[in-house]
């Protein structure tokens, strides 16, 4: 495996309470076009899509030197379970170089590597009940029509049983949590789409490691949280950060969260991550776009509430302003403001405007730049506590 991180604490004990991510990004799939699945091709996104993951995770405090980590409202913060290790593996074949200044070549995401580095990763979250699980994948992924099947970076190169490199993602979990202790989070951006391939094959794929799914689970907090549904796809502009993953950063950098059992901060945890990928995800593609990504169900147990980042500031709203007819943009303008704080007033002529207003009880609206073109729209004291929202202001009625 290659090991991106490991803090002070893991090295001293490593039964420290602390939170394991294992990083994968399956992009180049050399060997695709010789195998049964011709349909599948090589990938732009999931490397960039990894490293995106990698840097929030290591630009936080406890990765970085001190004094230069940043803001819970920009990367990983957990007091309870600091940042214990990162591993990574991703092809192609590059250089990663860390925030915090050491460039290192991650090791590529074969079905071996990705067994070694799975089977690490569970063996120290089996040392503390109190320590969390990241895992987070990017790449291909298919579906039999009930579950996800994962497809590693060197699938075809077995030409004996090339499916060897797909892997069972449910039943690698039920084995999983009979071995962790720890909560665990699991975050798949892949597709689901229907293959006849996996379905016709005589020998499904098989889970990372050998495993029963009898006996006494050690974790009943687990949850996968995936880009998309059942014979659906998952998309990515090109070359760029794929949407579900963009989502997933968006909402932890701030939009989403509750308060702290303990009074300081607020956590993260599934229950409220959820809701907050969805509404990214659809405020994030393109509206002209007719096939729109949907995310999928979360599948897991437990209460949910187990955070998994820690804000140290209230979460805050994205909220777009327009208003139609598009006509009088050129003299509308959008403000927002509320008890405590004066407005705030934004040109429409640009196109809709933003604003990013901690959660709370605002009020927002439009009104023409002369006075005199249309009547003030105002929506008084509205309690705003999603993640990303739109609205628009119809300035005739």
């Amino acid at each position: 495996m290659t090991l991106i991180f490991e803090s002070d604490a893991i090295k001293a004990d490593p039964s420290s309470a602390v939170t394991h991510v294992l990083l994968i990004g399956c992009a180049e799939y050399p060997s695709l076009s010789k195998t049964a699945f011709g349909s599948l091709s090589s990938l732009t996104s999931p490397r960039v899509s990894v490293e995106a993951v990698a840097n929030w995770f290591l630009t936080g405090v406890d990765a970085m030197p001190e004094g230069q980590g940043k803001g819970s409202e920009e990367a990983f913060f957990n007091d309870e379970a600091p940042l214990g290790s990162v591993v990574m593996l991703t092809s192609p074949s590059a250089p990663f170089k860390t925030p915090f200044g050491a460039t290192i070549t991650p090791e590529r995401p074969s079905i071996d590597n990705i067994r070694t580095a799975y089977f690490e990763w569970v063996q120290r979250l089996a040392l503390n009940s109190k320590s969390r699980g990241i895992f987070y994948y990017c790449g291909h992924g298919v579906s039999d029509g009930l579950t996800q099947q994962l497809v590693a970076d060197d699938f075809g190169e077995n030409k004996i049983r090339p499916f060897d490199a797909v892997f069972h993602l449910s039943n690698t979990v039920q084995g999983t949590i009979r071995k962790a202790k720890a909560s665990l989070f699991y975050f798949i951006d892949a597709c689901m789409e229907l293959s006849q391939e996996i379905i016709n094959q005589v020998a499904s794929p098989q889970p990372l490691f050998d495993m029963t799914r009898t006996g006494k689970a050690t974790t009943t907090e687990w949850a996968i949280l995936r880009a998309t549904t059942t014979n659906r796809l998952a998309y990515a502009p090109a070359g760029q950060v794929a949407y579900f993953t963009a989502a997933l950063l968006s909402s932890l950098r701030g939009r989403c969260g509750i308060e702290h059992p303990s009074g300081t901060g607020y956590g993260i945890d599934v229950n409220r991550l959820r809701p907050a990928v969805a509404e990214f995800l659809d405020f994030t593609q393109p509206g002209d776009t007719d096939d729109r990504q949907k995310l999928g169900s979360t599948e897991g147990e437990g209460n949910g509430n187990v955070p998994m980042h820690v804000l140290t500031k209230r979460p805050s709203v994205l909220l777009e302003l327009d208003i139609e007819p598009q006509g009088f943009r050129a003299i509308g303008q959008a403000f927002m403001e509320s008890a405590a704080f004066p407005r705030d007033t934004q040109p429409l002529a640009g196109g809709p405007v933003q604003f990013i207003r901690e959660h709370g009880e605002w009020t927002y609206g439009a009104n023409s730049s002369d006075s005199t073109s249309f009547p003030e729209k105002l929506l008084a004291r509205k309690l705003l506590t999603g993640a990303a929202m739109r609205r628009l202001i119809n300035v005739e009625t």
